[in-house]
């Protein structure tokens, strides 16, 4: 009878890190050029709407936007608020992509006796356009992006463990 040699391979050996980690880095290096070339498309798709609020008051200092409840809401351009009762226009206030105004000391003195009316341009995630499913795609490769810690754990748990049951083996077992 003649003695037949059986490596037995138990967990991974440093020898396999470099693959694994090389394997890690590309994957995370897709997925982040992915999820910014999808962002960066989601805005160039996006339809772009008109949007305005009418008479209302500027007393509290912010106002948000009616339509900034709207799925993925982002102002585009620069709005314009225009006094209801004398029209003329402010520049004196900020508003947020999201929609929130701020406004200067100037509009909230006046508040009290004049409304206010402001046109915006926004865009928003519609039923289903195509800005919906780039942000269902961005969202969907966002949340794999996220176990790609627990995966690089795994791996190093796996070249340890490889490293310390090769060091209690080093007898060949033989048949």
């Amino acid at each position: 009878m003649r003695n037949i040699q059986i490596n037995k391979k138990k967990g991974m050996s440093i020898g396999d890190m470099y693959p694994a980690v090389l394997t890690i880095v590309l994957v995370g290096m897709v997925l982040g050029v992915g999820l910014y070339v999808l962002s960066t498309l989601h805005t160039s798709v996006a339809t772009d709407y008109t949007g305005t609020q009418n008479d209302f008051n500027t007393t509290t200092g912010t106002t948000v936007l009616t339509d900034a409840a709207l799925t993925e809401f982002a102002i585009t351009d620069t709005p314009i608020l225009i006094n209801s009762t004398d029209g003329n226009t402010f520049t004196n206030f900020t508003c947020t992509a999201a929609g929130t105004c701020t406004w200067g000391t100037d509009i909230v003195a006046i508040a009290n006796d004049d409304l206010f009316n402001i046109s915006y341009t926004f865009n928003y995630d519609s039923t289903n356009s195509p800005e919906e499913s780039i942000t269902t795609t961005v969202t969907g490769l966002a949340t794999f992006a996220d176990w790609i810690a627990i995966i690089v754990v795994v791996i190093a748990a796996a070249i340890v463990l490889g490293v310390v049951l090769s060091s209690f083996g080093k007898d060949r077992n033989s048949i």
